[in-house]
């Protein structure tokens, strides 16, 4: 019995049998199909309904769930215990969800090169939105993004953000600084669409007209991007909304508009699966000291949160 086919099939069990986790693993669907396949020869039952339009679990299967996580959680112990602490590899897979933000952040950052380098067997799997579906956190490893409270993740620590309205030089020059709120009726707005951002309902704060003492305004562009919208108001397109900290984020030159309106303040939270152990939470545990340190070294200040078993 191979490991891998326990670990595919309790990814499985954690998205209700939605074969389309390939694309978050990795690997082909068809190399799913065969690690399944496999399990189910060495059971000698079968574990999935195969059928055209739907894809379930078999009674079998559903029985098998809670021994496949044992045997996984069981390995990943075993991992640990039967070598000096020192002498055991970080290595393995960790899913991570992350927004389309933070996904460019991180991936441009030396961080990344430091910790393959340190670390050259450990896999990172970046799903990069911002939405974040029932099945992509049930499947996730790890969040780093936004989020509520959920019984199944631990909040080990935040970062936080504050919003405010920016613009480049060259824009300014071309249209005029506004001088009060109203005077940003006469100006080009960008705005994040009617796309969901989850756990995050204010990302058009600037937009609605309530509450932050600005006027209903009418967006002229469009993107359900944030990065994409630094990138546009960076190329003179108008006035946006982005983060008190995107310039250093993003190594980027916008000035802040009407710096006395003061946007929603947003946490960004990094989030551990309960169920993590052995293995699995060492591997996480490294991943998140590297993002820590590095964090630290841009002066963003980092706060605890939930107590992280150590491994």
């Amino acid at each position: 019995m191979r490991m891998k086919s326990i670990y595919i099939f309790v990814k499985l069990a954690e998205t209700n049998c939605d074969f389309n986790i390939h694309k978050t693993l990795g690997i082909p669907r068809s190399s799913m199909w065969s690690y399944i396949s496999d399990l189910e020869k060495d059971l000698g039952k079968q574990l999935i309904n195969r059928k055209k339009q739907s894809l379930s679990f078999t009674a079998a299967g559903e029985e098998f769930i809670p021994f496949a996580y044992k045997i996984y959680q069981t390995y990943e112990e075993s991992l640990l215990n039967t070598k000096n602490v020192d002498d055991s590899p970080v290595g393995g897979d960790i899913l991570v969800s992350i927004t389309k933000a933070l996904s460019f952040q991180w991936t441009s950052m030396e961080v990344l090169k430091r910790l393959y380098t340190d670390h050259p067997n450990l896999r990172l799997h970046m799903t990069a939105s911002d939405t974040i579906t029932r099945d992509e956190e049930n499947i996730s490893d790890v969040l780093i993004r936004p989020f509520g409270d959920s019984e199944n993740f631990i909040k080990a620590w935040s970062i936080s953000y504050s919003h405010g309205l920016f613009a480049s030089n060259a824009y300014l020059e071309k249209m005029g600084t506004p001088q009060f709120p109203d005077d940003l009726l006469s100006h080009r707005i960008i705005g994040y669409g009617e796309h969901p951002f989850s756990y995050f309902e204010d990302i058009n704060w600037h937009l609605k007209g309530q509450g932050y003492g600005l006027p209903k305004l009418k967006p002229h562009l469009t993107i359900n991007s944030t990065k994409a919208i630094f990138d546009a108001a960076e190329n003179d397109v108008g006035i946006c909304s982005a983060t008190i900290q995107s310039n250093h984020a993003y190594k980027g030159n916008l000035v802040r508009v009407l710096p006395e309106i003061s946007g929603p303040f947003i946490q960004t939270y990094f989030c551990i699966k309960r169920n993590a152990t052995g293995r699995k939470l060492r591997n996480i545990l490294t991943f998140s000291s590297y993002f820590e340190k590095h964090l630290s070294l841009e002066n963003i200040k980092v706060t605890r949160l939930e107590h992280v078993p150590e491994d």
